[in-house]
């Protein structure tokens, strides 16, 4: 009966392991412009993992960036366009293991980042996932 019993132990073990893989294989990944909070949404029960947050300006094809005017005599400079810092650690401590979060864009921690010119418009991009049942 002990093996059996074991079996079905590890059975569901290895269940739940497979469920929270196949939860974290959707991620959601999202920008965040000027004057925009980011809140991570999951369903109830869940929780978020932060694995991927960088801050600055990396392209102007995305939507935060897209009705700015162009400043073509700075195209190749790298403090204009192309300018990021991760900052998967900020956002980590601030929202990974928690059932919600909110981090206001712009936020005063990652401005000190200083990625890209001074009152240029920056976004976040962030990627998450949200994981059944671990909570920190």
């Amino acid at each position: 009966m002990g093996d059996v019993q074991s079996f079905v132990t590890m059975t569901y073990y290895f269940r739940c392991i497979a469920d929270n893989l196949i939860t974290a294989l959707a991620e959601n990944d999202e920008e965040y412009c000027q004057l925009e909070t980011f809140r991570p949404r999951c369903l109830p029960g869940e929780t978020v993992i932060i694995s991927k947050a960088i801050y600055g300006r990396m392209s102007d094809t995305g939507r935060c960036l897209r009705d700015e005017e162009k400043l073509p005599e700075l195209t190749d400079n790298p403090k204009y366009m192309g300018c990021f810092e991760d900052v998967l650690p900020l956002v980590s401590a601030r929202c990974s293991g928690q059932s919600d979060c909110e981090i206001r864009i712009p936020d005063p921690e990652m401005e000190k980042t200083n990625p890209c010119y001074r009152h240029m418009a920056k976004y976040l991009k962030v990627i998450y996932h949200c994981i059944q049942g671990m909570t920190l």
